[in-house]
C-alpha cells in the first residue's frame, strides 16, 4: 500500500495532535477558508463541494436515502440515527460517534475513495458520476467520527487537511450514548472526571451499582446472582486513549478505608461527598465513585486484588476484542457489586477537558444463552521490543489459541510508533539458514526501513496442517492414503475419522478435494492466510468473524491453531523528527516500565541522527554548541512514549 493509502486510514495518534495544535496558529493568509468547527468545514467542503445537497442527491425534497444533508439539520439527521437505505442492521446508524466501522457515512464515502479496504453495504458515494472524497477528505471524516462526531469543535488536524482555518481545539466532548430501553438492557456510567491543560494520566477508581431490580428473570443465571448479556455498546468522550471496566471478585467491602473517600463526579453534586450504596446520592446528573488514583492497569490499586490484568476478565475494554452480535454468544457479570474502571487519557488542549463514559449492556435472552464468550491476550512478546533511536524494528510472535475455538473477533494493542500490525492464520518460521524455525514476517520484513532479514535468504513458511486425511498422523496427506480415502468414498473400505471431516458416516467428493488441495499445496500462501491489519494504534482495527473462524476442533495439534502476529516500528527512521526523546517523555507511574530513557544516543539537533554521549558530540561544527544528544530507543513501557506488542482476541467454543 502507498504511504498516502496508509495516512488515508490511519487517524491521527492523541500524542501527535499537540503538534497540530500548534500548526493550527498559522497565518490566516495560509488559509483556504475560515470555519468555527470541523462540522461546519464537513459541510462546506465535504458534503456540499461534493454535490451531497443538491436535488439529486441529499437536499430538503430529495433527501435519498431519507436522509436530508443541508446546513442546519445535516448533524441530527447523522448522529446516532437509524438507516433507512438499507434494511437494519445491528449497531449500525447513519453516524456512530467514535465508532466509523459501525458508521453508514464512513463505510459509504470509504468504498468510494479506497474500494479494496472497505465495502458499502448498498453502493459507495458519492454517486452520479462525481468523484470520490480524496485521501484527505476521508481522513477529515475518520477523525470526526472517531473524536466523537462533535457537533461543535475542532478536531485537531482538520483543518490542515483540507487548508482550512480553524480556531485553536479546545477539549470536544462526544454525545452522551442513550440508554438501553427498560427490560432490554441497562446502563453503566462511569463519574466524571476532569483533566489539566497538557495532561496525560491513566488512574482507577471503583463504584457501586445495583441491578437487581432492573434486570428480568429470564436474564439470570442459575444462581439468580449473575445476569447475561449478548451486545455492549460504550462510548466515551474523544480525550480517552483506552478505558477499561471489570466487576470487582475480590472480597473488601464498598466502604472500606482503603478504597478512599467517596465524592460525586458530574451533576450538580460535582465534587461533595456521596454514600455510594445510595444510587441517588449524587442526583440523576452525576455518578458517585471513589476518587481516581493513579495505576498501570489498576495493578496494585485498592487492596491489591482489583488489578484488571490485561482485559481477559472484563465487562468492557476498548484495548480489546469484545462482544459482538454472534448468534448464541453472551457473557455474564455480577448484578450488585463494586465495578472497577481503569482509563488512560490525554489532554493536549490549553484548556481542562471532561471525560464521560457510559457502557450499555444488551441483555441475552433464554435461547440467546448457548455460548459464553472467552478472550485471549498475548501481551509477554512485548519484551522483545527494541527499537533503536532513527531505527526500525519488525517484531514476529506466534500464539496457539485454544482447542475447539471459534474466534469471532481479532485485535491488536501497540503505541504510537507502531505503524502496522497484521495477523496470519498458521506459524510462520524460517525453512532453513542460520535461523531454522525463528518466527518471520510472512510477507518479509518492511521495506525502506532498513531492517533486516530474519531468515537470511531463507523462505519464511508456513506447513498447511492437514484436517482431512492424515489418518497416520504425520501431518501430511501422502497418495497410500488418498487412495484410502477414495476406497471409503466408494463403500469399498470402512469409513474412518481421518477422512470424515463433518462426522456423518460418508465421505464426500468436497472432502477428498481438501485432502487432494493440501498434497498439491503443502505450504501457505501468505495473502491468502493474513485475516488482520491495522496501520494505527488510536484507531486499532477489529476484525469480526461471521461464521467464526474455526482453527481446529477439540482434537487438533498445536500447529493447526498457530496465529502469527507481526508488527512494524518506526523511531524516527522515516521522520527524525517523530523519535523518542529524553526530555518529552512522561514519567510512568511508580514500579512501571518505560519512561525517559536512562542515556540518549542520538543527536536531535545539530548532526541529527548520529550516536552521541553528549551534547558536544551532536555539534555541527565541533565547540558550535547546537548539538542536542536526547533521542532514545524505544523498549516495552505504559506512556504512549514507550511501545507495546499486545495480540487480543474473543472466541467461544462448542
Amino acid at each position: 500500500m502507498t504511504r498516502a493509502g496508509m495516512r488515508a486510514i490511519g487517524c491521527l495518534c492523541l500524542a501527535a495532535c499537540a503538534g497540530a495544535v500548534i500548526a493550527s496558529a498559522r497565518a490566516e493568509a495560509a488559509c483556504d477558508q475560515t470555519f468555527d468547527g470541523t462540522f461546519a468545514l464537513i459541510q462546506s467542503a465535504i458534503f456540499e463541494r461534493h454535490g451531497c445537497t443538491s436535488a439529486a442527491c441529499h437536499d430538503a425534497v430529495t433527501a435519498s436515502g431519507g436522509l436530508n444533508l443541508t446546513a442546519g439539520v445535516s448533524y441530527d439527521n447523522l448522529v446516532d440515527a437509524p438507516v433507512q437505505s438499507i434494511p437494519p442492521r445491528a449497531n449500525l446508524r447513519r453516524v456512530t460517534p467514535a465508532k466509523k466501522e459501525e458508521s453508514l457515512l464512513w463505510l459509504n464515502v470509504a468504498a468510494g475513495t479506497l474500494p479494496e479496504q472497505w465495502k458499502a453495504p448498498l453502493r459507495p458515494m458519492p454517486q452520479g458520476g462525481l468523484p470520490p472524497l480524496s485521501l484527505d477528505e476521508l481522513q477529515v471524516i475518520q477523525l470526526w467520527i472517531e473524536h466523537g462526531a462533535p457537533r461543535t469543535g475542532v478536531v485537531p488536524g482538520t483543518g490542515e487537511l483540507l487548508d482550512a482555518c480553524l480556531p485553536r481545539p479546545e477539549p470536544l466532548e462526544t454525545k452522551p450514548l442513550d440508554p438501553p430501553a427498560a427490560g432490554i438492557g441497562v446502563q453503566l456510567r462511569a463519574p466524571r472526571q476532569v483533566l489539566a491543560p497538557h495532561s496525560e494520566r491513566e488512574v482507577c477508581f471503583v463504584t457501586y451499582y445495583d441491578l437487581t431490580d432492573q434486570v428480568p428473570a429470564e436474564y439470570l443465571d442459575p444462581t439468580g446472582t449473575m445476569f447475561r448479556y449478548k451486545h455492549i455498546d460504550a462510548r466515551q468522550d474523544p480525550l480517552s486513549h483506552h478505558a477499561v471496566v471489570i466487576p470487582y471478585k475480590g472480597q473488601t467491602a464498598v466502604h472500606d478505608a482503603i478504597w478512599g473517600p467517596y465524592t460525586c463526579g458530574g451533576g450538580a453534586r460535582d465534587g461533595q461527598s456521596c454514600e455510594p450504596t445510595d444510587l441517588q446520592s449524587c442526583g440523576s446528573d452525576g455518578v458517585c465513585g471513589s476518587r481516581p488514583q493513579p495505576a498501570v492497569g489498576c495493578i496494585g490499586f485498592g487492596p491489591g486484588d482489583a488489578g484488571i490484568g490485561f482485559g481477559n476478565d472484563s465487562l468492557f475494554n476498548t484495548m480489546a476484542a469484545g462482544l459482538g452480535a454472534v448468534p448464541g454468544v453472551y457473557a455474564e457479570a455480577p448484578l450488585r457489586g463494586l465495578m472497577v474502571w481503569n482509563s488512560h487519557a490525554f489532554n493536549v488542549t490549553d484548556e481542562a477537558g471532561k471525560m464521560d463514559i457510559w457502557v450499555n449492556l444488551l441483555f441475552a435472552a433464554p435461547e440467546e444463552q448457548l455460548h459464553p464468550l472467552q478472550r485471549f491476550t498475548d501481551v509477554f512478546q512485548s519484551f522483545k521490543l527494541n527499537v533503536p533511536a532513527f531505527g526500525a524494528q519488525d517484531l514476529c510472535a506466534p500464539y496457539v489459541v485454544p482447542p475447539a475455538a471459534s474466534i469471532i473477533e481479532l485485535s491488536s494493542h501497540n503505541h504510537k510508533r507502531g505503524k502496522r500490525f497484521q495477523i496470519w492464520e498458521g506459524g510462520f518460521t524460517c525453512d532453513g539458514g542460520p535461523n531454522a524455525g525463528a518466527i518471520c514476517p510472512p510477507l518479509g520484513v518492511e521495506p525502506g526501513l532498513g531492517l533486516t532479514d530474519p531468515c537470511q535468504g531463507a523462505r519464511c513458511t508456513s506447513k498447511r496442517v492437514p484436517r482431512i486425511g492424515d489418518c497416520d498422523g504425520n501431518q501430511q496427506v501422502t497418495v497410500a492414503e488418498l487412495t484410502l480415502g477414495i476406497a471409503m468414498a466408494l463403500g469399498r473400505q470402512p469409513t474412518t475419522a481421518c477422512f470424515d471431516g463433518n462426522s456423518d458416516s460418508h465421505v464426500t467428493v468436497d472432502e477428498l478435494l481438501a485432502a487432494i488441495d493440501v498434497t498439491l499445496r503443502p505450504e501457505r500462501d501468505p495473502q491468502e492466510s493474513l485475516l488482520y491489519t491495522s496501520l494505527t494504534y488510536s484507531d486499532p482495527v477489529v476484525v469480526k468473524f461471521d461464521p467464526p473462524l474455526q482453527l481446529g476442533g477439540a482434537t487438533s495439534s498445536d500447529g493447526e491453531r498457530t496465529l502469527t502476529y507481526c508488527s512494524v516500528y518506526d523511531n524516527g527512521y522515516t521522520n527524525p523528527a517523530e523519535v523518542k526523546t529524553r526530555s518529552t517523555s512522561p514519567l510512568p507511574t511508580a514500579g512501571f516500565p518505560g519512561g525517559p530513557c536512562p542515556s540518549p544516543t542520538g543527536c536531535t539537533a545539530g548532526r541529527i541522527g548520529e550516536a552521541c554521549s553528549d551534547n558536544a558530540a551532536c555539534d555541527s561544527v565541533p565547540g558550535m554548541g547546537d548539538g542536542k544528544c536526547d533521542a532514545c530507543r524505544v523498549v516495552f513501557g505504559t506512556t504512549t512514549e514507550d511501545e507495546m506488542f499486545i495480540l487480543l482476541g474473543a472466541y467461544f467454543t462448542q
